[in-house]
């Protein structure tokens, strides 16, 4: 079978790289979409269990051209649905349409459930939809349709432990890739010094402990009867295999006594509870005795002219903490125009990221590297 990996705008190759440390060398990126070919049912389970950052696991079950109701009927028909939905599947269609002739979402979704429901019952006498759910998801995209079968349900950066509301938090696939575009690697410090509700940190840890980002929550497929019987029980027990124990420096912190609350009752949902310092503290106090470290952080920002006043004073600030620790890499997340000019210095790199649907910036100021001695 083939897999989709949808991924965030911007962080695409994030999750090729995530995909080849897994072993999945032979992929291709359209449209937003990392394509996996060549996959099994464990592949569908390591990659719900393991991906970081890629945002669902779907299985593509057919492509055609779709300029009119009668080409999308007869394409979705052509699927063998009984292979995979059982007599009591609950079918869920949901639709995309980007620059084709179809367009009516309503339309789409009732020609693509007449479709499945017509197959089915030539196989079935009578469905009933009262038991485990299908999500299938009919992608038009410049007239050609791909009919994909969602293994994941919830979106991947559901993980279990962000429990707590938390105003405007960072998605946890994105905090991932944030982390996997920087030059961190565990032997250093880490801090974010606006950390919310603690999902950087928090992710920074999982990474560093190998700890599988879906090991604590369930996935669609594993109500299907369709799936190989092994499959999930196989992607856990490597998950725990994969865990490992080492030292870490980890802070987060933030202004609000109600954001490290939530931090720490998170970082204990997540089993990382041990790894990372809360501290109540303003970021424009932040001082360590670490020489190099890596600071990742989204600086809240709002509409409102006192946010952005707020968010124009903050990037100041940042650049004059920044030049105290000009041995640091910093990495800042944000919408703000002209952050580079606040924060008075141009940036070594940026590049586009969407974060809650927002255009944002990702921005790179390196300090030198480590100096090796020698013997």
């Amino acid at each position: 079978m083939k897999l989709l990996i949808p991924s965030a705008t911007g962080i695409e190759a994030v999750v090729k790289r995530q995909l080849a440390d897994l072993g999945y060398h032979d992929t291709r990126a359209i449209y937003g979409r990392i394509a996996v070919p060549d996959c099994a049912w464990r592949d569908v389970a390591r990659l719900n269990m393991f991906l970081r950052s890629g945002e669902r696991v779907l299985i593509n079950l057919a492509q055609f051209e779709a300029k009119d109701f009668d080409a999308l009927y007869d394409g979705i028909r052509s699927v063998c649905w009984s292979d995979w939905i059982s007599k009591q599947g609950r079918i869920v269609v949901v639709t995309k349409s980007v620059r084709s002739l179809l367009s009516a979402h309503h339309s789409i979704q009732s020609v693509g459930k007449k479709a499945i429901a017509d197959v089915l019952l030539g196989r079935y006498s009578e469905l009933n939809e009262e038991g485990e759910e299908y999500r299938v998801e009919l992608d038009i995209t410049d007239d050609v349709c791909s009919v994909n079968l969602d293994t994941t349900g919830e979106g991947l950066h559901k993980r279990g432990y962000r429990t707590l509301p938390y105003d405007a938090p960072l998605k946890e696939t994105t905090a991932a890739a944030l982390i996997d575009l920087s030059v961190w690697n565990p032997d250093k410090m880490f801090s974010d010094i606006f950390c919310g509700s603690g999902t950087l940190p928090i992710e920074a840890a999982m990474k560093a402990l190998h700890m599988a980002p879906g090991m604590h929550r369930r996935f669609a497929y594993e109500d299907w009867q369709c799936v190989a019987p092994d499959a999930h029980a196989v992607a856990l027990e490597e998950a725990r295999d994969a865990r490992v124990e080492r030292r870490l420096n980890i802070i987060g912190a933030d202004v609000s006594e109600r954001a490290i609350e939530t931090a720490r009752f998170h970082a204990m949902q997540a089993g990382v509870d041990g790894y990372i310092k809360f501290n109540v503290r303003r970021a424009q106090e932040f001082v360590t005795k670490s020489s190099y470290g890596v600071n990742i952080s989204n600086p809240p920002y709002g509409e409102r002219l006192g946010d952005l006043q707020t968010a124009i004073a903050t990037a100041s600030d940042m650049g004059k903490l920044y030049r105290t620790l000009d041995k640091w890499n910093f990495y800042f997340l944000t919408p703000l125009a002209d952050f580079e000019r606040h924060f008075g210095r141009r940036a070594d790199k940026k590049r586009y990221i969407y974060n809650a649907g927002i255009k944002c910036s990702y921005y790179s100021f390196n300090g030198p590297k480590p100096t090796v001695k020698r013997l």
